[in-house]
Order: structure tokens, then C-alpha cells, then sequence
């Protein structure tokens, strides 16, 4: 596997000391450059330290029947096992399987291995491993499985990514109805389900009725919620899931992980362990190259807050600007590119002066 590139960041975390001037918290000072221009407000504020950008990296595994062929199943928890030594410490892992394996075909999926450290021995991609040796068996409860997985994954204080990889379309939703177009067993052509009908194998009375119709909407609904609460979604198909491409670059655009051309989610045609392990080393450097900071407590006044990148400061509105949720600061556009691709940024926050816009 190629190695995953991860930018170094340079945090400034001792804060500058200000002579206050009444109740206010910074003083209004210029702060002169060579050029005689102005690194940032005319105010000196204090830095607000920044929590190492280690993030959660959570694997949502599809283990329906189907995984069993042409060995997705191995290959895929071989891959993921060895992004996991890959990274080491950079990041730290979980996972959860759909459905849950031994119950209904359409259960759920569950946590299989809580998020814990990654490390360069092998020894949590060993725990990996164990937590996923199972057969594959079932249908492919995508959205419910998100649904439940939203509480834990965004109470997370660090950064946290989804990573779902599926080789199918989302279904299991028994209140579903729908026609040949939109009926997994005939998208897969399944036998007796022809792609082209006429025998609709979704259909209540003669086949399984709403439990194979695909769910892309509620699957949708499903990662935007996860994203509203700060966790993107990386979306990796895998052999099998071509015909769901559609539905697969609805998830990822609205998840937050799309990749910057068509196909929005990453597309693997072979199940063989490199062309999935190579799939999983891009998410992995989108994910550690991550333009979201976190805090190491929340803002007193969110509209004194600046930010700074190697010591300009960087307008809160427009494309290029930056965002604050919580303990969260994100980057966006020119702004976020720039430390991507840089070896050495330094990122600075600080508050008691007026937000610059």
C-alpha cells in the first residue's frame, strides 16, 4: 500500500500576554509588518491552544451475503487492517457490521470494535481482525445501521470520519414499495429477477416486498444528519455496486467525503487487496489532512474570535474563510488547500478581538 501523506502541523499554544484596557480582554495595539501592512486586527488577543489533530477514522462495513463472492469479505478486512498499521498512532480506529451477523438478514448492524488508538505493531489491526471474522450473510440495512450509529460517533470530542464500504445499494426497509427500477434483487439480477422485468421481484405478493426495494433516500437522510453533527462520511464501492452509483455519489456528496470529480465516492473495480487498499490510503489522507481543528475548550464570546495561518489573519466570511461549531474550527476553500499542501503550517487561534470578516 502507498504510504498516507499527513500534513505537520505547528500549533501555537502559548498565548500572547496583553495589558487589558477596562473589562476588555485584548488591547488595541497595531501590530506592524515588514511592509507595514497588518497581520490581523489592530487588537492583541489570547490563543486558545488547539487539541492534536488525531482523528477517529470508523469503519461501517457492508457484510451481506453477497460479500462472500469473488473474497470482498478477506480482502476488504485485510486492506483495513493494514491502513490501520499504516497509520499507527495517527489516528484511532472502530468499526460496525451490517447486518448483525447470526440474527435477521435485515438486523441493524452493530459495533463490532470500539474506537480505540491505532498503533505500528499490528496490534489493533489484530483486534480488527477478530472483531470481524465473520461470515457474510444477509441484506443491506445501510440507513438504519447510520441511524444508530449517529449518537456515539458524534459525541466523540475529536474528529470523527464514517467510512462506509458497501457493495450493493441500501435496502431493508419493509415500508418501502417500489417498482423493477428501483428493486435490488432485479438491479443485481438476481435469478428469476431479470434487470428488465417483467417479473418485479419486490413485489408484495409474489417476492419480498419492501425489504429489497433500495433506500436511498432515508440512507441520504442518514449521513446528512451524521454530517450536520460534525461526522463526514467517505463513501467506497466496492465490485458489485456499480449499479448503485447514483445513490452511492448521492452519500458522499451529502456526506461531506466526495471525492472533486465524477464518481463522487470512491469506485474500486477489483476486489483485490491493492486496488482497495490504494481506495482506502485516499480517504485516509483526506481524513488526516483534515482542515477541522478542535479546541481545547469552547470560545467565551464566538464573535471575538480570529484566526490565524503562519501569522495572517484569515477572514471569517466568504469561500475562503473559516467556521466555528462548538470546540470546532474548519477552514474552507484556498484556505484549507493551502495547509494541505503544505509540509509545515502554522494555525493559530485566538480570542478577545473582534471577529475580522
Amino acid at each position: 500500500m502507498t504510504g498516507v501523506s499527513q500534513v505537520t502541523w505547528t500549533l501555537a499554544l502559548t498565548a500572547i500576554t496583553v495589558v487589558a484596557c477596562g473589562a476588555r480582554t485584548g488591547l488595541l495595539v497595531p501590530l506592524d509588518t515588514a511592509d507595514g501592512g497588518l497581520t490581523g486586527p489592530a487588537c492583541a488577543g489570547t490563543a486558545i491552544p488547539l487539541d492534536t489533530n488525531t482523528p477517529n477514522l470508523y469503519f461501517v462495513l457492508d457484510g451481506s451475503t453477497s460479500m462472500q463472492e469473488e473474497s470482498k469479505w478477506p480482502n476488504v478486512r485485510s486492506a483495513v487492517a493494514t491502513l490501520i498499521t499504516d497509520l499507527g498512532p495517527r489516528a484511532a480506529f472502530g468499526a460496525a457490521v451490517f447486518p448483525t451477523q447470526g440474527a435477521d438478514a435485515c438486523t441493524t448492524g452493530t459495533e463490532v470494535m470500539p474506537v480505540q488508538p491505532g498503533d505500528s505493531q499490528g496490534v489493533t489491526a489484530g483486534v480488527f481482525l477478530a472483531a470481524t471474522s465473520v461470515t457474510p450473510k444477509g441484506g443491506t440495512p445501510t440507513a438504519a445501521t447510520l441511524q444508530g450509529l449517529l449518537p456515539e460517533l458524534s459525541a466523540f470530542p475529536q474528529l470523527t470520519f464514517a467510512i462506509l464500504a458497501t457493495d450493493g445499494g441500501p435496502n431493508c426497509d419493509a415500508a418501502l414499495s417500489c417498482s423493477v427500477d428501483d428493486c435490488t434483487s432485479n438491479m443485481d439480477g438476481a435469478p428469476g429477477c431479470p434487470v428488465d422485468g417483467p417479473t418485479n421481484c419486490c413485489d408484495p405478493t409474489t417476492g419480498i416486498g419492501g425489504l429489497g426495494c433500495l433506500d436511498g433516500a432515508q440512507t441520504t437522510q442518514a449521513v446528512t444528519a451524521l454530517r450536520a453533527a460534525g461526522v463526514e462520511t467517505f463513501v467506497m464501492g466496492i465490485p458489485g455496486s456499480a449499479p448503485y452509483a447514483a445513490v452511492l455519489d448521492d452519500l458522499a456528496i451529502a456526506g461531506g467525503g466526495a471525492r472533486a470529480t465524477e464518481p463522487y465516492y470512491y469506485r474500486v473495480d477489483t476486489s483485490d487487496t491493492g486496488a482497495l487498499g490504494e481506495a482506502l490510503a485516499q480517504i485516509a489522507a483526506q481524513a488526516t489532512a483534515s482542515c477541522t481543528f478542535t479546541l481545547t475548550r469552547t470560545p467565551t464570546d464566538p464573535d471575538q474570535v480570529n484566526v490565524y495561518v503562519d501569522g495572517v489573519v484569515v477572514p471569517q466570511g466568504g469561500a475562503n474563510g473559516w467556521s466555528l461549531r462548538g470546540t470546532k474550527i474548519t477552514l474552507d476553500g484556498s484556505t484549507c488547500e493551502a495547509i494541505e499542501t503544505s509540509d509545515a503550517s502554522s494555525v493559530r487561534v485566538e480570542e478577545g478581538c473582534a471577529t475580522v470578516m
